[in-house]
């Protein structure tokens, strides 16, 4: 009850991108604005989701570069003409090494960037209906779908890279047209060129909309891990803890950003509902 003795309203539901119910069209501001709100109310547990994996992953990858690649400093002296002279040797590991700490910290990204796309996605949509996040289950979802999110992105990145290529005009197209690829596959377990062709058909007329909104939303994410970034300076230690900091409040904003941008292009074209959204997340979860 309220102060005045009637019975007090019930606390609003968590913002999502409609509930139940009919979905809005959403503009790019619409958009970010309302991925920031989920983001609140859900960011304990999307934020988890990214610092299981994040953390103890990104620092084998630190290490690996930061320590065990580390060029060796040595100090030395020359005489010349009877006085001596101070000289620092700077030596590098093998280039055998060098290759194989590369390849280490690559095939990391990789397995970061696969599972934490499959688990975050999974998660973002659930939020973004106003059902409650399972991080546990998220896990679950990321990993067995880790090989075709996987393949997926080896899949896009081949074609948006050669793209880019081909005087840079194609890879902008590429990547806007294949912008909500991994979303298809997770939300309707399309798979492979099939999301591809998915993502690119909810894309079609609709250009400039998906453009713009993974421009700013990128440009927004890479301020923030950038600024971040430069705290760790040359340290590989305190670069692997902002670097993971960054990362951790990042993600999860770019994830709900890409659901909320397919939820957008699929009520555009086949006025999906909140309540035929939570089905196909059931069906695959």
């Amino acid at each position: 009850m309220d102060d005045s003795g009637g019975f007090a309203p019930p606390p609003p539901p968590p913002p999502s991108a409609g509930g139940g119910g009919s979905i809005p069209q959403r503009g790019l501001g619409d958009i970010l604005s309302t991925a920031f709100d989920v983001y609140k109310a859900n960011a304990a547990k999307l934020i988890v989701i990214v610092a299981i994996v994040v953390v103890p992953l990104s620092f084998i990858s630190h290490f690996v570069t930061g320590v065990l690649l580390k060029p060796t400093v040595t100090q030395s002296t020359i005489v010349i003409n009877g006085q001596t002279i101070a000289g620092t040797t700077v030596s590098t590991r093998s280039f055998g090494a060098f290759v194989f700490g590369g390849l280490i910290a690559a095939a990391i990204a990789v397995i970061i960037s696969a599972v934490l796309q499959a688990a975050l996605t999974r998660g973002a949509a659930l939020a973004s209906v106003g059902d409650p996040v399972d991080t546990e289950a998220s896990y679950r979802y990321g990993f067995r779908k880790f090989g075709s999110v996987l393949w997926i992105s080896i899949l896009v990145g081949l074609v948006v890279g050669i793209g880019f290529i081909l005087l840079i005009i194609p890879g902008i197209i590429f990547l806007t047209m294949l912008a909500v690829t991994i979303p298809a596959l997770i939300v309707e377990d399309q798979r492979g060129t099939a999301a591809m062709g998915r993502s690119w058909n909810l894309v079609k007329g609709h250009f400039w909309h998906v453009l713009g909104t993974i421009v700013v939303a990128a440009i927004i994410t890479s301020v923030v891990g950038a600024i971040l970034g430069l705290l760790g300076g040359s340290n590989w230690f305190l670069q692997w803890i902002f670097g993971s900091i960054a990362q951790i409040i990042t993600a999860p904003f770019a994830a709900l950003v890409t659901v909320l941008l397919y939820v957008d292009l699929r009520v555009r074209g086949e006025q999906l509902t909140g309540d035929r959204l939570r089905q196909e997340l059931a069906l695959q979860g």
